[in-house]
């Protein structure tokens, strides 16, 4: 039964971060000064993992940090894949924060009391973001156990990687405010998958096992950067 390792990693600081403007998958900044140090930070902590495979989201700022981390694994091949895009937050992507908190705050606390179908307008859901990231979940894997991958590095953002975190380690859409994060902090989990090549995968279905939570300690050499009003997204 072989197991896959996972570092699953939110990218770097971007100018919006540091402004504290809302950040979904309708904006696409690149990162900043800062973003680059701390993802340069991550590669390091990255560079003597044996990781496989490479994957990001769609959106730049994902693919940049992913690429300096790349630079250390030239072996991995990268895959960039729009379901792990951060959740749309429809009309107010691109807004900033303390304009529209008590409209954000509002969603949020629906996702925490059970209601996973509540959106912002024109933006997605906690279960619309679940969905997007069990398929990408389900073919990852599969790649990942026909390939004989076992470390795989996954670069995503903020909340949808609290949808994975409570999705699919505490299987409890709820609790995504349990996982905290910052820029370039990851997670590492593990998930043992049967070895049947035949055999379906449903993320939803796998135990995924929780090994280090928000870890950080490669980023202390570096100011905190982003504003902590936006540390609940």
């Amino acid at each position: 039964m072989p197991t896959i390792n996972i570092y699953l990693a939110r990218h770097g600081q971007t100018a919006a971060n540091a402004e504290a403007i809302l950040q979904g998958s309708r904006t696409n900044p690149p990162l900043n000064e800062c973003g680059v140090k701390q993802a340069s930070a991550l590669a390091g902590a990255m560079e003597n993992e044996d990781l496989d495979w490479i994957v990001t989201s769609g959106l730049e700022r994902a693919i940049e940090t992913a690429n300096l981390v790349a630079k250390h694994h030239k072996d991995a091949p990268f895959l960039s894949d729009a379901r792990l895009n951060e959740i749309s937050w429809g009309d107010l992507d691109g807004a900033r924060f303390a304009d529209i908190k008590p409209v954000v705050d509002k969603v949020v606390s629906q996702w925490k009391n059970g209601d996973y179908d509540a959106r912002i307008n024109n933006g997605e859901s906690a279960n619309d973001g679940k969905a997007r990231i069990v398929a990408a979940f389900a073919d990852i894997l599969r790649v990942a156990r026909e390939r004989k991958y076992r470390n795989l590095f996954i670069c995503i953002h903020g909340r949808i990687m609290r949808v994975i975190m409570a999705a699919l380690v505490n299987k409890d859409l709820s609790k995504m405010q349990h996982f905290s994060h910052t820029n370039c902090c990851y997670h590492q989990i593990q998930v043992d998958l049967d070895d049947d090549p035949a055999a379906s995968i449903n993320p939803e279905k796998l135990t995924f096992k929780p090994i280090r939570i928000d870890v950080r300690d490669h980023l202390a050499n570096l100011a905190k950067a982003e504003p902590s009003i936006c540390s609940g997204l």
